[in-house]
């Protein structure tokens, strides 16, 4: 009863630590629609740059004007 109950503590105690981890991973931002402009969409995104766009379609913009591509960090603002 007693290892039962300390093996449980633990499982618990596990999830609940892996809930707090945060995995990097980046990803390219989709722009297939950015032809016919970018929508007034407000659904932020962090670019690898450390910049927070407004939205994938902007960033996809930004990423025609410069030779390197920002990849998106994470969604949301940075």
């Amino acid at each position: 009863m007693k290892v039962t109950g300390i093996f449980l503590l633990s499982v618990l105690a596990l999830l609940m630590l892996s809930g707090n981890t945060t995995a990097s991973v980046e990803r390219q931002a989709n722009c297939d629609h950015t032809r016919l402009g970018c929508p007034r969409i407000y659904s932020p995104v962090c670019g690898t740059d450390g910049i927070s766009y407004s939205n994938e379609c902007l960033l996809c913009v930004e990423n025609r004007k410069r030779q390197v591509p920002v990849l998106i960090k994470k969604s949301g603002p940075c």
